[in-house]
């Protein structure tokens, strides 16, 4: 998820801001989110792993407000944005899914499914993407 997500936050200024960026930042911030979570294995320390996952969700709709787009379907990164968020109050509020389904999912459980469909959103933004007319 890391990785991804700072996939889509490069994405997302390379689209918004300027397409040069993506040349120079996607690499590092890449190897930012995988640091994370070695850094996080190694040390038990969450601090840079909490960044990487809660920077793009705070960017990502700033960018989105500050600048636009020369593309259309913004709604479908929107949406998507907004499945991440709810993947993650899933997970923080894991043990009363589990308990308000009747033990049928984990809010854990249900935070992978929807992390697995805000990239299908975007993969269908992508999909249908096209240059707006001026």
């Amino acid at each position: 998820m890391s990785i991804g997500f700072m996939g889509l936050l490069v994405a997302v200024v390379s689209d918004h801001v300027n397409v040069k960026l993506e040349r120079i930042l996607l690499a590092p911030a890449i190897l930012l989110g995988v640091a994370s979570v070695i850094y996080w294995h190694y040390t038990d320390d969450l601090r840079l792993y909490v960044w990487v996952q809660f920077i793009p969700l705070l960017a990502i709709p700033a960018l989105l407000l500050m600048f636009k787009s020369p593309y259309p379907h913004r709604g479908l990164l929107i949406a998507a944005l907004g499945i991440y968020i709810a993947a993650k109050v899933a997970e923080y509020y894991d043990h009363a899914v589990f308990v308000s389904t009747g033990a049928l999912i984990s809010g854990h459980s249900l935070k992978h499914l929807l992390a697995a469909l805000a990239p299908f959103l975007v993969y269908v933004m992508l999909k249908r993407r096209a240059f707006r007319k001026s």
